[in-house]
């Protein structure tokens, strides 16, 4: 397979890509991992969710006012070394601080995940962060995929699990060992600022993240768990596959087309999945009309893969060296409140309701992202555009001269 698509033009190293790519992916992976297997743990449920949840929102935002005064290798290795820590200790850990070990595991997360991802943004310029992003997300579910198939096949049970998923959560140690992960320019002290008020267009962005993750929260509620428990697995890899293949396809466009298409796009098949997902759970007394669950699960897939994408590379696009950390931080925010937890209230609220209030929600989310301005501006599209267009020029000629040159031998 001929991928020079991908890495054309890139300007990042082989070492410092490999090294983004190891250290986002694996902690991605890990965190996908435990918000799928942690309620399976032997205390775990809906209060240590909670916990796991609020406390990496605290340390994320806690690490980024303190980044700047911390050595970014140092604070990699230190939540590292927290999160395989106390993910063993899920296995062995008694209900009365299992809930401390999962403050623990917020704090890993939240602590780490915002460098990792400023990281990848400093490493790359604005042409190719897209690409970059979209193979980081690949990466992160084909770990998850490989993993979950893992744990299928063997059968694994709860201390299997947490020893697998704190080898995981170590691999990341190995991005340290091929490049030092610090940051490139010396960070000057100045007033720290909320990221919103640092960017007016950041706000536009972060909007339909913040709605994309509140309906993927509620979207549990339409959803009955005890009808597909047995399918779980299976639906699950499904939908990583297709997250894997979007990432990738999503990165590709987002530096081609730019970021807003992307976005745009999600919101779209996202708003018309939830509208399925509705009319299927409404009518389960026809069966091909039940299966087009499968269908919501493909498509939502689409949408999580193109908005990986984007909330890896746009906060890297509209920030600076000194303020990445603090973007990442309010994404990985934000992106957190999609793993909460939220109590079933179907019995209160029709199942086709609820999945049309949330289309609605998606399809107004486009409103602020219309009005944003492109990351990736005009100029470096019809750059790209006329160095793509000389290139098949000059194809075309030297195809001419040895066509040319093989009529004058003959």
């Amino acid at each position: 397979m001929n991928l020079g698509f991908l890495v054309k033009d890139f300007r990042i190293s082989s070492r410092k890509f490999t090294a983004a790519t190891v250290l986002n992916s694996a902690t991605l992976a890990w965190f996908f991992l435990l918000i799928l297997y942690l309620p399976q743990a032997p205390f775990g449920g809906y209060i240590s969710q909670l916990v796991f949840v609020c406390s990496t929102i605290f340390w994320s935002v806690i690490g980024s006012f303190f980044s700047l005064r911390l050595s970014r290798r140092t604070l990699l290795i230190s939540s590292i070394f927290l999160g395989t820590i106390s993910t063993i200790m899920i296995a062995f850990a008694q209900e009365t601080i299992f809930e401390f070990v999962c403050l623990l595991l917020g704090a890993s997360l939240g602590l780490g995940l915002p460098s990792s991802m400023a990281l990848a943004a400093d490493y790359t310029v604005v042409e190719e962060r897209g690409r970059v992003s979209g193979t980081i997300i690949l990466a992160t579910f084909i770990i998850a995929f490989v993993s979950i198939a893992i744990i299928w096949i063997f059968s694994l049970a709860a201390v299997g699990i947490a020893l697998l998923l704190a080898v995981l959560r170590s691999s990341s140690f190995l991005a340290l060992a091929i490049d030092k992960c610090e940051r490139l320019v010396p960070s000057v002290k100045k007033k720290i600022r909320l990221p919103v008020t640092a960017n007016r267009e950041f706000l536009f962005y972060i909007f339909p993240w913040v709605m994309f993750s509140i309906a993927s929260s509620l979207a549990w509620n339409v959803i009955p768990p005890q009808t597909y428990a047995a399918e779980l697995v299976p639906l699950t890899i499904l939908r990583y596959v297709f997250i894997a293949l979007f990432g990738l396809a999503a990165g590709v466009i987002a530096d081609r087309f730019g970021r807003k298409y992307i976005i745009i796009i999600g919101l779209i098949v996202l708003g018309v999945a939830f509208a399925l997902l509705g009319f299927s759970l409404s009518n389960t007394g026809v069966i091909w009309i039940h299966r087009l669950w499968y269908v919501y699960l493909a498509l939502s897939g689409v949408t999580w893969g193109s908005f990986f994408v984007v909330f890896l590379t746009v906060p890297g696009d509209l920030s600076d060296l000194d303020s990445r950390e603090k973007f990442y931080a309010l994404v990985v925010g934000i992106f957190s409140v999609g793993a909460i937890p939220v109590p079933d209230f179907s019995g209160v609220l029709p199942v086709n309701s609820l999945s049309q209030i949330l289309s609605i929600i998606l399809f107004l989310s486009i409103v602020p992202v219309l009005r944003s301005k492109e990351t990736l501006h005009e100029s470096k599209i019809q750059k790209r555009r006329m160095k793509e267009h000389m290139e098949k020029i000059v194809k075309i000629i030297k195809q001419t001269e040895d066509t040319d040159h093989d009529k004058e031998k003959s």
